[in-house]
């Protein structure tokens, strides 16, 4: 059945929009398709359905890092403005704004090198997201369904909740289900509300293109992206088949010889599941001068709480995220110690129940 957003929330949403002059949407560093996919989606909805016959007011997409080029296809992407590129110039467009429009992320510290830009705002602060614990402190407004498929999803009811489901045109939906198709594994995770069916149905009853947007998301690899996956399965995969638990860990020097970035590493933590005997996989990769963590699960276990636990990050119950405060050496053997521990202690109580 349909979604439906607390109304006075919604109204408040709307006001806030009514209101606006200058307006920045953002979403997270080493963004996603759920990421773009929202920004984009955000930006046509504005400029196409809220604001028709209105004078338009500025509007921004700003990124912490570059656009992935497997979705430079999305429209609009031509017009992201991204801080690897000129980060002086998406904190003056911060600074300038009188709304933020945040989507698919929940705190400052998901916009990474932005945040300090984001907290010294004075603008008005909205936010619509996916994942557990929003920072209501910040945002004006938030608009949270956690363990939604998608926070594209969450915007298709938004915007039907607003003015209706004819506001949603084509670049829009193209865009939705974009991210839709990202977020839920081109509909393989556990996603079984009705809700994200109907939403997919919906938008395909535009012309998006669902065989292209799938070919483009998990039928794009690039020939490095290949290589390193290669390198990672050989040597770079370990297993633990007696707690159902495997990772991949890539470090700076490991990336550096294959000439690769992180966005050749995106989605690789996804090969550590379909071994049969494993239900929670991970991967730890040293880019950007940081340590990141990815975590997935088939079970029962959670890695979100896994993750804000000993890393400090989160996300949802089968697929979270960290920054590690840590080095690399010290973050594979906090990961290794502590998930032994906790899938251990998992199976046997859920052996003894």
């Amino acid at each position: 059945m349909p979604l439906t957003i607390d109304s006075e929330l919604v109204e408040r949403f709307a006001r806030n929009l009514d209101k606006a002059q200058n307006i920045v949407i953002v979403s997270h560093m080493n963004p996603d398709g759920d990421a773009v996919g929202s920004s984009l989606a955000m930006f046509h909805w504005l400029q196409t359905a809220f604001y028709a016959g209105q004078t338009m007011p500025k509007i921004n997409v700003i990124l912490p890092n570059r656009c992935p080029d497997d979705m430079l296809y999305l429209p609009g992407s031509e017009t992201i403005v991204d801080a690897d590129s000129n980060l002086d110039h998406c904190k003056s467009l911060i600074a300038e704004a009188d709304l933020i429009l945040g989507v698919d992320f929940n705190n400052a510290s998901r916009i990474l090198p932005l945040d300090g830009a984001l907290r010294d705002s004075n603008a008005v602060k909205m936010v619509v997201d996916h994942h557990h614990n929003p920072d209501n402190a910040m945002f004006n407004v938030v608009v949270s369904v956690p363990d939604l498929s998608s926070t594209c999803e969450l915007l298709y009811w938004l915007f039907v909740q607003i003015i209706g489901e004819s506001s949603v045109a084509l670049p829009t939906a193209r865009c939705l289900f974009h991210g839709i198709n990202t977020d839920t594994g081109c509909f393989a995770y556990a996603n079984e509300d009705p809700s994200l069916y109907e939403a997919a149905a919906a938008l395909l009853r535009h012309p998006v293109g669902a065989a292209d947007v799938h070919n483009r998301t998990f039928n794009n690899y690039s020939i490095n992206k290949m290589h390193i996956l290669g390198f990672l399965l050989s040597q770079r995969l370990k297993i633990f088949p007696e707690v159902g638990f495997a990772y991949l860990y890539i470090n700076a020097e490991d990336l550096a010889q294959f000439g690769g970035t992180s966005n050749d590493l995106e989605g690789l933590v996804n090969y550590t599941l379909m071994m049969q005997p494993m239900t929670v996989g991970a991967m730890v990769k040293e880019t950007d001068g940081r340590v990141r963590l990815s975590f997935r699960a088939k079970g029962d276990f959670d890695v979100n709480v896994f993750a804000h636990k000993y890393f400090g990050g989160g996300g949802h119950t089968q697929a979270s995220g960290a920054t590690s405060p840590y080095d690399f050496e010290t973050t594979l053997k906090v990961l290794e110690e502590n998930m032994l521990r906790e899938l251990s202690n998992h199976l046997k109580n859920n052996t003894s129940k």
